[in-house]
């Protein structure tokens, strides 16, 4: 380049960088066809390989396709043109699509994409940056992504299973995150369909057990309270299967049929019970709170007794304070669904049950990179 760069040197970093990069690459690419066809106009016997006029390609480069030239390479036995491995590779259609991905993931629409890319775009000529190319790349890489990871193989261990369902216009989706022995979090799969659906929550855990989840492995169970979800468990996991209800859900449900001067009473109440140390402890607090409600709030008593000893199994197992404050509700889980309605609320429209999905696992990606381990994971042993 000569001389060149004390003028290069004075544009923007970024042009900089990318004159220099474009200057490296195109001499890889003369490097390897000199390697193949011999230098230029130098007279080679029994040659295989000879250049072939120029052609036109595009690489990868800052989210964008760049486009820039190069020589052809004949193949002379096969009288074929020959591919030149470097431009292969930095074609990389793939970098592409994940880069575009990755960007609306975090939020940037398919519209302002070309506005998030690096500055100096106007240096060289580039595409694939267009609405409508991000967009679709978009759709093919989540879609990929989705049906690779609904069928891939289960192969550690969880102990702790929790099972809950989020709403998307008319589709609601029920997501399975599994917890291991060392407090660790990971989403198992998702299924279309409603908790109240036994077939739909049938066809989530048997699919979890075709993909290899061991069901002699785990012991418990955290759900809502649904009654169709706990069937569900019971027909494919077996009934030696422990279900833990979630309290705070018990808690709402028994709140919504006192009067509002009552509320903040009778949920100090519940969460002191649930707080209790030992399950005998606890069982008789919820038992007097049974009794009060009788008399005067029938509804809301026959809310609490409704699956009551379920929602105490973590204590009847022993567990520790802060592991039955982790797993005695299904705070991780929502938790979770939280950080996917951050990544699918920038849908204003859902077309059918195959974007949901898309977005979804979007939302599961993004929200597992903030993953840890539940609190009292030092506890599960002991458990």
């Amino acid at each position: 380049m000569g001389n060149d760069w004390k003028e290069l040197i004075k544009a923007p970093l970024f042009e900089t960088v990318l004159q220099f990069g474009i200057a490296a690459y195109c001499e890889m690419v003369e490097e390897e066809i000199t390697a193949l066809c011999g230098e230029r106009y130098k007279h080679l016997c029994k040659r295989e390989y000879t250049r072939w006029g120029k052609k036109g390609t595009s690489v990868v480069l800052g989210g964008r396709k760049v486009a820039l030239q190069h020589s052809r390479v004949r193949d002379i036995q096969n009288n074929g043109e020959k591919a030149i491995a470097i431009v292969e590779q930095y074609k990389g259609k793939e970098a592409l699509s994940h880069r575009q991905m990755e960007q609306m993931i975090i939020g940037v629409s398919a519209r302002k994409y070309g506005r998030s890319l690096e500055m100096g775009q106007d240096a060289v000529e580039s595409h694939a940056y267009s609405k409508s190319t991000v967009s679709r790349n978009f759709i093919a890489k989540t879609q990929e992504k989705v049906e690779a990871w609904r069928t891939a193989a289960i192969t550690t261990e969880y102990p702790f299973l929790m099972i809950d369902g989020i709403v998307y216009a008319t589709t609601t989706v029920l997501v399975a995150l599994g917890i291991a022995r060392d407090g660790t979090k990971k989403v198992l799969g998702a299924w279309e369909g409603s908790s109240e659906n036994s077939r739909v929550c049938i066809d989530l855990l048997q699919h979890l057990v075709e993909r290899g989840f061991d069901v002699t492995k785990c012991f418990l169970v955290i759900i809502d309270g649904s009654k169709a979800l706990r069937k569900a468990i019971h027909d494919v996991f077996g009934d030696s299967i422990l279900i833990q209800r979630c309290h705070v859900h018990k808690e709402r449900n028994v709140i919504d049929y006192m009067p509002k001067g009552q509320r903040e009473s009778v949920k100090r109440a519940l969460s002191e019970a649930y707080s209790a140390d030992t399950y005998d402890r606890a069982k008789r607090l919820l038992g007097n709170i049974h009794q009060w409600l009788a008399k005067d709030y029938p509804q809301a008593a026959r809310s609490l007794e409704e699956g009551l000893e379920e929602t105490l199994t973590l204590h009847k197992l022993g567990a520790h304070k802060k592991l039955r404050k982790s797993l005695g509700t299904t705070n991780p889980i929502e938790s979770l669904n939280s950080g996917i309605c951050t990544v699918t609320g920038r849908v204003k429209r859902w077309r059918n049950s195959t974007m949901v999905m898309r977005w979804v696992w979007s939302g599961i990606m993004e929200s597992e990179r903030n993953f840890r381990k539940i609190n009292g994971h030092k506890y599960i042993e002991g458990c």
